[in-house]
């Protein structure tokens, strides 16, 4: 039975990323295979049917920006929703 062939010489390896003047990072490259966690729950979208299921919900008042927040439930367009009652 004849010799195969030689096999070709392998190529050279890729240059290093970034130059030699840089110093190395010292952080650690993360590599994750698990999911990403979920978000906080305060960063949840909450909605309230009007400003009495707020109140009972404890989350009155609701400013702009906030989770619950709607123009809707803010009569006079100042950016806090539900206003607390205010006895005359």
């Amino acid at each position: 039975m004849p010799e195969p062939p030689p096999l070709p010489p392998l190529p050279e390896p890729p240059e290093p990323r970034g130059s030699e003047s840089e110093p190395e990072s010292t952080e650690p490259e993360l590599e994750s295979t698990e999911p990403a966690p979920p978000p906080p729950a305060s960063s949840a979208v909450a909605y309230y049917e009007n400003c009495d299921a707020a109140r009972a919900a404890g989350a009155a008042p609701l400013f702009r920006g906030e989770p619950g927040y709607r123009e809707a439930l803010d009569r006079d367009g100042d950016g806090m929703a539900c206003d607390p009652y205010v006895e005359p």
